[in-house]
């Protein structure tokens, strides 16, 4: 369990930890190392070093044990990881002028960062197809099944439930379309210690660009050593995923009040001490991975303040921040796709409360939600 996010209640809590195998320390040094060896390739293809040197570096690295610990206890001296890791990789290395060639420490961490954010947004888009399949599924069903509407606080008109699991579904769509779109456009950070390249003049473009794509990244902003907007962007997208699954975990557990009992969970959690309880638990558990969320995006957004040409703190807050709004994130999606799996829905009680009334163009509002119902 020590290779999830963070710890092994958060994580395992949460149900589904396929997300959070990305975003583990370890993933992270490794993919320091992998970006390593991308740009020994990458370098030698662009005769920057030889092909020799290239091989040297691809040895060490690939003989190279993490140990995620003594890694660790070494950044503090230099403040982040890429320091100790590429000094270790010098020391195995029978030629290091192939290891970090014409790198800076940010170009390390914040590519490897792009990669385990990339790979753990691929792995949450494919849970986020799962909850919207629920969804759609809940509207099909429900497209005539009315239920009252209700408005701040207390019951409006008539609407169908069909509708109501359209508009969840529609939130989930969009909000997982702008997260894939925003983790696609990351981009390889290879930009030196002052982000001119002087390193690997005049080949430094040439590298920066095969180094892209060696990783399968995107290849601009050539620099963005302190412009944070690609990983903000990211951050933000995922803070309105876990809003949206939010907002369903919300009107579940008010739904499920023993006074309105429209809806109830398959599974609900009991009580340590009141036996006829029916939690909603999976939705209560959403709810709470999902609160965190704006406050990690709100770093994000500080993070956005970095001095002269590299961050004084803002980009070390990142590291972490990032990782652990996804993890939240993917955690919040997994409890709701647990909670809407086989809910129970209460047709009978919903229609006992509408009196007949009409409800519009509920059904046909839902239908063209539906029609959108699949994403690129």
């Amino acid at each position: 369990m020590s290779d999830l996010s963070r710890t092994t209640y958060s994580d395992v809590a949460g149900g589904d930890t396929r997300v959070h195998e990305h975003l583990s320390d370890r993933a992270f040094l490794a993919a320091i190392l992998e970006f390593e060896r991308a740009l020994a390739d990458a370098a030698a293809e662009a005769g920057h070093i030889s092909p020799e040197s290239a091989q040297a570096a691809r040895d060490a690295i690939d003989a190279h044990q993490l140990d995620v610990t003594a890694i660790a206890a070494a950044s503090a001296a230099g403040g982040n990881p890429a320091i100790p890791l590429v000094a270790a990789l010098k020391e195995q290395a029978a030629d290091t002028a192939g290891i970090h060639v014409g790198a800076t420490s940010q170009d390390a961490v914040d590519t490897a960062l792009v990669l385990c954010v990339r790979r753990a947004v691929r792995e949450l888009d494919g849970q986020l197809s799962d909850v919207e399949t629920l969804l759609a599924d809940l509207a099909a069903t429900h497209r005539d099944s009315p239920v009252m509407g209700r408005t701040l606080g207390q019951q409006a008109l008539p609407t169908t439930f069909g509708l109501i699991a359209g508009g969840w579904l529609e939130a989930v769509r969009e909000s997982a379309r702008q997260l894939g779109l925003a983790a696609e456009a990351l981009p390889v950070q290879y930009a030196g210690a002052t982000g001119n390249l002087v390193a690997t003049h005049p080949h430094g473009i040439d590298v920066h660009d095969r180094l892209a794509r060696h990783l399968r990244l995107a290849d601009r902003p050539l620099v963005w050593h302190t412009n944070r907007l690609p990983l903000v962007s990211v951050g933000l997208a995922t803070a309105q995923v876990a809003g949206a699954v939010r907002k369903i975990a919300g009107d579940i557990i008010v739904s499920s009040a023993t006074e309105i009992a429209e809806l109830a969970e398959a599974t609900p959690g009991g009580s340590s001490s009141m036996p006829h309880k029916a939690n909603p638990a999976a939705a209560v558990a959403c709810d709470g991975y999902a609160r965190r969320t704006p406050g990690l995006a709100a770093t994000l957004l500080d993070t956005l303040d970095c001095r002269w040409q590299r961050g004084t703190g803002s980009w070390h807050a990142e590291w972490q921040t990032i990782r652990d709004l996804l993890a939240a994130t993917a955690s919040a999606v997994a409890r709701l796709h647990a909670s809407l799996d086989g809910i129970r829905v209460h047709t009978d009680t919903m229609a006992q409360r509408t009196a007949d009334r009409a409800t519009g163009h509920a059904a046909e509002i839902t239908d063209l939600i539906l029609e959108g119902e699949t994403r690129d």
